[in-house]
């Protein structure tokens, strides 16, 4: 063959194969839109309630919450059954003998004790690393691995090898079958023991961070590290084909930014739990687009409506124009994140690490105006981060209000004053307040809010400030890495308890993305833990979010959310059906049924 021909059969080769992966695929049974694509698909790194929505349709844990009833309790998944001990500390569950993995393998307990061996590995980085923790041994096995990954990085590097690293990994696994209180007396038992009796361990075992993943899989990427000891993963084990997962779907196909396509995984154990044969899920950024889109009929349901006539839509709707606009109240609060570290990651002393600037701020925004003038929509003003109300027997502070002189006098207090007369706070070094750098992502009104606190801040502080707009990738990465100064936030509360918010602002906590450390705070948290007696323990708690949100401030709480979706009522053709209205906003993809 020519060199010519050659290169023109390679061309329409590629030209082939790239057909066969984009090839138009019929309309799904069910279409979802998503104003982003999905962080991650990995369980244990998960932290974004999209991505929760996601694995909930890949993988199954031992529970789920029944999302159709009034007090979403958990009811059998995997575990089939399971046995809580007198004294609250010891759960023992029965996996159901049919479940198996997408390649055919049984999902055993032994699979659970893998994948909450690997939550508990500092080198992991799970977000919800804490909530392994109440596992008894659990924090001393991290801190025992975290002990041994240092004495490794240390050793002369004539002692450092990939031999060496696996003998390491080895002795980390003797280690967590003796140190941990998870065991597998046989494949379909699982018992697992805790620190202290836990009210919402069974919310958590339907909680994504603890659904299972597949061992082979993830060692097939994964390989100790000659130099540090410590297992690196790479992420090919998350990506179609090599995905092996448990849950009613498997990824059929995943255009990145674009669409992911899902459908029915023919080994899961329950076929009739899948309402659709098929799901598709388009991530389109612009909220303008993906609003028209669901009005031509391009989508059954848009599970993020962030538009800024979002008043206007509500408006039509209360006056029966329109029935597929929902408002629902939510288990969330907005906020803006400060940045509590020494310094800013360019090097630059951070004047949010004092807790008085931090208040100044929080005092001179009017959440109100933001939430009538620019929000617009079913929001309430947030001066507390746990949502007033929603846990029973919780009473949140009320806060810091809308103060502008009190505002001032704490940015004085804070060494903040204007000293040459130009209308701008400067230090005792006569150094003027740095321009405030807010950052946003494209999507939703972010923009707008972030506008209205720079002018709210000018107007009562002095102070300047501008927008960082960063792509929603680049924005996560950014709050890890703490490169900002302030930046806005969203939290819902995963389980019925305080500490689903609360726990965020502990020193070390993987969602902590401010690096906010505060020993009182710890303290109180700490001694939450330890009260046995449920009353006391909430009074503790409300100390605790009393303190974080009126003297030392890790966030601006703004509003208490209000989520909108578009839907159309599901008696109607094109309607949505088993849509949960819980605040907690789970939704299960595979429950949700189109009306045809």
């Amino acid at each position: 063959m020519g060199r010519m021909a050659a290169v023109f059969v390679l061309v329409v080769g590629a030209l082939v194969g790239v057909m066969a992966v984009d090839r138009p695929l019929p309309r799904a049974d069910l279409v979802w839109i998503e104003p982003a694509d999905f962080n991650t698909v990995d369980p244990q790194r998960m932290s974004h309630l999209p991505d929760f929505r996601l694995a909930s349709a890949l993988f199954e844990g031992l529970l789920r919450l029944d999302t159709l009833s009034a007090d979403l309790h958990p009811v059998p998944a995997l575990a089939r059954s399971w046995e809580v001990s007198d004294d609250g500390l010891t759960y023992t569950f029965h996996l159901d003998p049919a479940a198996k993995w997408s390649n055919g393998d049984a999902v055993t307990s032994a699979d659970f004790a893998y994948t909450w061996q690997r939550a508990l590995m500092p080198e992991t980085g799970a977000d919800y690393l804490k909530l392994f923790h109440l596992i008894r041994g659990g924090r001393e096995f991290t801190e025992w691995r975290a002990g041994r990954l240092k004495a490794y990085s240390q050793r002369p590097a004539s002692e450092k090898s990939l031999d060496a690293a696996r003998a390491l990994r080895e002795e980390t696994d003797r280690h967590f079958r003796e140190a941990v209180s998870i065991e597998t007396p046989d494949e379909r038992t699982l018992r697992v023991s805790l620190v202290r009796p836990v009210p919402y361990f069974l919310d958590l075992c339907a909680f994504g961070s603890f659904y299972p993943v597949h061992r082979g899989s993830v060692e097939r990427f994964t390989e100790p590290d000659p130099e540090s000891g410590a297992l690196r993963e790479r992420s090919g084990w998350t990506k179609p084909p090599f995905l092996v997962c448990n849950g009613p779907y498997v990824i059929e196909r995943w255009r990145f930014k674009r669409e992911m396509r899902l459908a029915r995984n023919p080994h899961f154990r329950d076929p009739g739990l899948a309402r659709s044969d098929s799901i598709s899920i388009r991530f389109i950024e612009n909220p303008n687009t993906a609003f028209l889109a669901f009005e031509n009929g391009a989508a059954d349901w848009h599970s993020d409506l962030e538009v800024d006539y979002i008043g206007d839509l509500l408006a039509e709707a209360r006056a029966g124009m329109r029935s597929d606009v929902r408002a629902l109240g939510s288990f969330g609060t907005y906020f803006w994140s400060f940045n509590c570290t020494a310094r800013l990651s360019d090097g630059r002393e951070n004047p949010f690490a004092d807790a008085g600037v931090r208040r100044a701020f929080a005092l001179a925004v009017d959440k109100r105006a933001i939430v009538e003038q620019v929000r617009r929509g079913a929001e309430r003003p947030a001066s507390s981060f746990v949502p007033p109300g929603s846990i029973p027997g919780y009473q949140s502070p009320a806060g810091l209000g809308f103060d502008p002189a009190r505002a001032r006098s704490e940015l004085a207090g804070a060494g903040w004053l204007d000293r040459d007369g130009d209308g701008v706070p400067e230090n005792e070094r006569g150094v003027a307040f740095p321009t405030v750098e807010l950052l946003v992502t494209p999507a939703g009104a972010h923009k707008d809010v972030a506008q209205v606190l720079g002018r709210m801040w000018e107007r009562a502080l002095g102070v300047r400030s501008k927008i960082v707009i960063r792509e929603t990738k680049v924005y996560r990465a950014s709050l890890k890495q703490r490169d900002y100064m302030v930046a806005r936030g969203a939290w819902f509360g995963d389980y019925l308890d305080p500490t689903t918010f609360l726990d965020i602002h502990r020193s070390g906590d993987g969602n902590n993305d401010r690096g906010f450390s505060d020993a009182r705070y710890d303290e109180l948290m700490r001694r939450a833990d330890d009260e046995p007696r449920a009353a006391e323990r909430l009074r503790i708690l409300e100390e605790a979010e009393r303190y974080a949100m009126e003297e030392a401030l890790p966030v601006l709480p703004v509003w208490h959310y209000a989520q909108y979706y578009l839907a159309r009522p599901e008696d109607e053709p094109g309607g949505l059906r088993n849509l949960s209205t819980h605040p907690r906003l789970i939704q299960y993809p595979f429950l949700l049924e189109v009306t045809r």
